[in-house]
């Protein structure tokens, strides 16, 4: 547990230390944005300056005058209109000839400019100008960068643990596997024995009905057995009726607990067919009828519940236990969770693995209440 508790915290230091760096990339980003509006700015407002000088002196020297329109040529990334004082159109730099061509288009530009930026004046003898200006194409990409950034860190947390968990349940799939797999062969090495030496005992001359009841027994340790070996690997499924399958395990159960306990089983009159594989199914339902019996210490009443709808079956086993306390029902599925005494805590992280993962459907606890009993829901597809 310590293991995985600390690769949990590194992989939370990792998403922490990621959002930092993007934090200080994004705070950097902007004030960088900031500080190219303002030398746009500047160099706009020096446009202007520049056209009013041009066009209000008139002894300029030509090198000075060269100079100065050399300024205005050197503009080739801010987009500017000039206007006059009725807003018809003078001149303009970097701006789309397709706008400057349409008067609709024009005057929508004008006003996209004149929310960006305040116009700037230029006072002249024949009249006053006005320049219209806004971001340069490059300062508005920078302006998305920082939005686009969030995108990409938030992006790199969820792959990242996307990552984390489908190797983690890797990991935990093998194990399963590996687990199940050397149970099975352990199981299954002394009961070939077991069952050479029934086929021996039923040669001799002796009561046989003990030998019967032991050979049942033992078919029944093949099929846990089968169950093993099932697990890890990928079960076949084939379309059975599953109110057959769920009455036949819930009344070989019902034979072998306690008389006091109850046992009641509501199903629909006809077949209700839905792929399964049978024996691992089995083992679900026996599996939650165990729990129950055992939430009820020996006492009370289970009731086996099958819904025909017209996409899903609903299988609800319910009980009169003890219930489950609230902060426990999500733990519950949990592998090597258990409020018993004895047991590894791994019934209910099998049943989930049976159910989601072999026959894409869904369980888990549909109601419970402390002193009362537990609902568990089993839902699969038609």
């Amino acid at each position: 547990m310590s293991f995985f508790k600390n690769v949990r915290l590194r992989n939370w230091f990792g998403y922490i230390l990621a959002l930092i760096v993007a934090l200080f990339i994004i705070i950097f980003s902007n004030s960088k944005v900031e500080e190219l509006k303002e030398e746009e700015s500047v160099k706009i407002s020096n446009y202007a300056k520049t056209l009013e000088l041009l066009n209000t002196e008139t002894d300029i020297p030509p090198k000075t005058q060269f100079f100065l329109v050399q300024l205005i040529e050197q503009n080739t990334t801010i987009p500017v209109i000039l206007v006059d004082e009725k807003g018809n159109y003078i001149d303009s730099k970097n701006v789309s000839k397709k706008i400057i061509s349409d008067s609709l288009k024009l005057k929508e530009e004008l006003h996209e400019m004149a929310e960006s930026y305040y116009p700037i004046l230029i006072k002249l003898p024949f009249g006053n100008q006005y320049v219209y200006y806004k971001n340069s194409v490059l300062l508005t990409q920078l302006g998305y960068y920082p939005f686009v950034l969030i995108i990409l860190v938030t992006l790199f947390v969820w792959f990242t643990y996307w990552y984390f968990k489908t190797v983690k349940k890797t990991e935990q799939s093998l194990l399963w596997a590996g687990m199940a797999k050397e149970t099975a062969h352990q199981i299954g090495t002394p009961l070939s024995s077991i069952m050479g030496w029934l086929e021996i005992l039923k040669t001799e001359e002796i009561d046989q009905k003990p030998i019967i009841n032991i050979e049942k027994d033992v078919h029944r340790l093949q099929n846990i057995t089968d169950r093993f070996s099932k697990i890890g690997s990928t079960p076949s499924l084939k379309k059975e009726d599953i109110v057959e399958i769920s009455e036949q395990a819930f009344m070989y159960l019902k034979r072998r607990m306690s008389k006091q306990i109850g046992f009641e089983f509501q199903a629909p009159e006809y077949p209700v067919y839905v792929s399964l594989n049978n024996i691992l199914y089995s083992w679900v339902i026996e599996n939650l009828i165990k729990n129950s019996a055992d939430a009820m210490k020996g006492e009370g009443k289970i009731k086996l519940q099958i819904h025909d709808n017209k996409k899903n079956i609903f299988i609800d086993i319910s009980d009169e236990g003890s219930g489950i306390e609230s902060k426990n029902v999500k733990k519950i599925f949990k592998p090597g969770f258990t409020t018993k005494k004895r047991g590894w805590g791994l019934g209910l992280s099998l049943a989930r693995r049976i159910i989601e993962d072999y026959h894409y459907g869904k369980i888990f606890v549909q109601n419970t209440e402390i002193n009362k009993g537990t609902t568990f829901r089993i839902i699969l597809k038609k």
